[in-house]
């Protein structure tokens, strides 16, 4: 990395400030995060596609804002005291804002997405509602109704029996009954089967596409499923609840953690609500009834939205043959040093290796542990998962090694929010071919990405270790961007050996002198590094550090950052999502640029350089710097020694550094303003500049 030289500095005292002046609220950030997912559905540089799929993406992002922050914002405002965040901020103030920002976003997301039906409309692509049918579309889609939907359909008469719990996450149709009816049958319930395909394509007419909602095909047939009463008319308007998502662990040690974890999900669905979602054609006597029943109490939550909802489905919105209006896929790489190698072992023992998803394939690591079960100079191979695929092709190759005799040990984080149930099976998975499957330590959790291999060579025993920013999933790992640290270098693979030790005997804490190990050392040795560039900086010499991250909310680090920047320390930031700092302001954070890259992937990778005099020196992590990740998680950073896979680093930080298209700076306002090219400055996009730097590299292997 380069940096600007910078002058001497002397630190200044800054008196006491109040939360707004030193941090940008944590929620209003998150929110900000989430606008620049919408704006990448707005951004007509985007296959139209692509931008479809985005709003999925911003819906599922705000479902889970829902679900663990707002709820846990809500459990402390029901205190009835005056509370704050952990930033100082009111709980109560915040909870207003949130629910003003929310509404704000959704009448511009609406928008988008009615922009985007036209611009689809004007490629031969029609969204088609019910009433828009022609007579062949109507009896296409009446026989896909009754063939498919209806079997799945299970009306209840609300204005009888009342509305029963609704599940979290869900689109419900409010049925509306219109004529000579009675009472009893004046609004009924329908939940939308979610287990149906969300789409329907219709036959191509005149060269024209047709899709529908699943919402509008169910639409389309209750004049039918309700003929029994003979309404004049029939409309329906959806729902959707969310509910609180945090899961509450009774302390009854005479439970196992797993028996725990099973009560504690099915306890989940039965959480308070914290959003109710309506059409916003609702007629109000229905939104009155439902509000009622349903106990929704909040009114700063219960938010008008459009004709769908579970618009996250819009993430598999089909491509429609149509390649020309989704992006160009990039065909993951093999690395120069694993491409047509018949050992990625023999390989990892030669050099370091350091894999870049999805750039490279994520294969080549499956491949590595693939190699390991089958080898019969492996004895050992330890490792621990946070969130892995279903059909896991890991869960099969740890399989593949247990039937052949090697000792496996898997470290599964049964807590890892919302991916419980899926872990639970995986843990009976394991344990059935004889695996020893350890829940980490009590009270933490274990967010890691390590492995390590232990093979005999000649009379001794070699390890191999894996330290990486990301899970083993491969089916996230297409467009999560990480990291993966191959090596054989003793330094690392020993102190991760200790690691493992330590998560079957947790009295076994060990001294780690090259890894980074939270709770015990991350904080600390990084506010040493910080200090460092500090000395730096007040002697006269050039003194910079980048932390590139997916959150930055912890308070203590925040200002560590801000006395940097007070010294003279040039602070670069890349921070995906969440940010706290308030950065370019004056006499606190003069000296602080921060940005965020949001675009094809999601960026995962969590890195830290420093100019250590010099000497730069490169860190990669699984921890971003939130105070949980800092001092309630095993989280571990490694060094990065080899000089070619610092370059590899320095390239990859300097390209999104250098993002003209998809780089916003997330100012003290934090408004998301891109940073554009001059007139005279050609695009330059970070994921582009970094596959080519790939292909370079693969081109001129050796």
């Amino acid at each position: 990395m380069t940096a600007k030289k910078t002058t001497s500095s002397r630190r200044r005292a800054v008196a006491p400030l109040a939360p707004e002046e030193e941090f940008f609220n944590r929620e209003l950030s998150w929110l900000s995060f989430n606008e620049r997912v919408l704006q990448e559905a707005e951004d007509k540089r985007v296959p139209l596609i692509e931008r479809m799929r985005f709003l999925g993406i911003f819906s599922n992002n705000l479902d889970e804002f829902f679900r663990v922050r707002v709820a846990a914002l809500q459990r402390i405002d029901a205190l009835g005291t005056r509370t704050s965040t952990t930033l100082g901020f009111g709980v109560s103030e915040t909870l207003d804002s949130v629910s003003e920002r929310v509404i704000e976003m959704q009448v511009r997301y609406n928008q988008a997405f009615e922009d985007l039906e036209g611009q689809l409309s004007g490629e031969g692509i029609d969204i088609l509602t019910e009433a828009a049918l022609d007579e062949d579309q109507a009896l296409f889609v009446q026989g896909y109704f009754d063939q498919a939907v209806r079997p799945h359909l299970v009306p209840i008469l609300i204005s009888d029996v009342g509305v029963p719990e609704l599940k979290d996450g869900l689109v419900y149709l409010t049925i509306a009954l219109k004529g000579d009816v009675s009472k009893r049958a004046r609004y009924a319930l329908l939940e939308l089967p979610d287990h149906l395909d969300r789409f329907l394509e219709l036959p191509e007419k005149n060269g024209r596409k047709g899709l529908m909602f699943l919402d509008d095909v169910v639409r389309a047939g209750l004049p039918r499923l309700f003929a029994t009463f003979q309404p004049e008319a029939v409309s329906a308007y959806a729902i959707k609840v969310t509910r609180d998502a945090e899961i509450d662990m009774d302390d009854d040690l005479s439970k196992s953690l797993l028996e725990k974890m099973k009560k504690g999900i099915a306890r989940r669905k039965h959480g308070d609500y914290v959003r109710f979602l309506f059409d916003r054609e609702m007629p109000e006597d229905l939104l009155k009834f439902l509000v009622r029943k349903l106990g929704v109490v909040e009114q700063a939550n219960i938010i008008p939205g459009g004709r769908y909802h579970n618009r996250r489905d819009l993430m598999d919105f089909p491509d429609l043959g149509r390649p020309d209006l989704v992006f160009k896929k990039l065909q993951p790489l093999p690395h120069r040093h694993l491409a047509n190698r018949r050992s990625i072992l023999d390989q990892v023992a030669k050099r370091d290796i350091l894999l870049h998803y999805p750039y490279h394939g994520f294969s080549q690591l499956v491949d590595m542990l693939r190699e390991a079960a089958i080898d019969p100079k492996v004895t050992a191979i330890r490792i621990n998962l946070y969130r892995v695929a279903k059909n896991s092709h890991i869960i099969n190759a740890l399989t593949s090694a247990a039937l052949n005799g090697k000792d496996v040990q898997v470290v599964i984080e049964l807590q890892a929010r919302f991916d419980e149930r899926n872990n639970i099976n995986v843990t009976r998975e394991l344990q059935e071919v004889g695996i020893q499957v350890i829940f980490g330590v009590a009270g933490l959790k274990t967010h890691s990405k390590l492995m390590l291999i232990t093979r005999k060579e000649g009379r001794s025993l070699r390890q191999y270790a894996h330290v990486g920013t990301g899970n083993f999933n491969e089916a996230t790992s297409g467009v999560f961007s990480d990291l993966s640290l191959l090596t054989a270098d003793r330094r690392i693979a020993s102190e991760v050996e200790r690691l493992f030790q330590f998560f079957e005997h947790n009295y076994q804490r060990g001294v780690y002198r090259h890894l980074i190990v939270s709770p015990y050392s991350t904080r600390r040795r990084f506010s040493q590094m910080i200090d460092r560039e500090i000395k730096e900086a007040l002697a006269g010499r050039r003194a910079w550090m980048v932390l590139k991250c997916n959150n930055l909310t912890d308070a203590g680090m925040i200002r560590k950052l801000y006395e940097a920047s007070q010294a003279g320390v040039e602070v670069t930031l890349l921070v995906r999502g969440t940010c706290a700092l308030r950065a370019g302001v004056t006499g606190l954070s003069d000296h602080i640029q921060a940005y965020s890259v949001v675009g094809r992937f999601l960026e995962h990778a969590r890195v830290v350089a420093f100019g250590a005099g010099g000497e730069p020196e490169f860190y990669i992590s699984s921890a971003d710097w939130m105070t949980r990740n800092l001092d309630r998680r095993i989280e571990v950073s490694t060094p990065i020694y080899d000089p070619s896979l610092q370059a590899e680093i320095s390239a990859m930080l300097e390209a999104q550094i250098k993002d003209n298209v998809k780089r916003r700076r997330i100012d003290k306002k934090q408004r998301n303003k891109y940073v554009k090219s001059g007139q005279d400055e050609r695009p330059q996009e970070a994921h582009k500049v970094i596959y080519a730097f790939y292909e370079r590299q693969l081109k001129d292997k050796g």
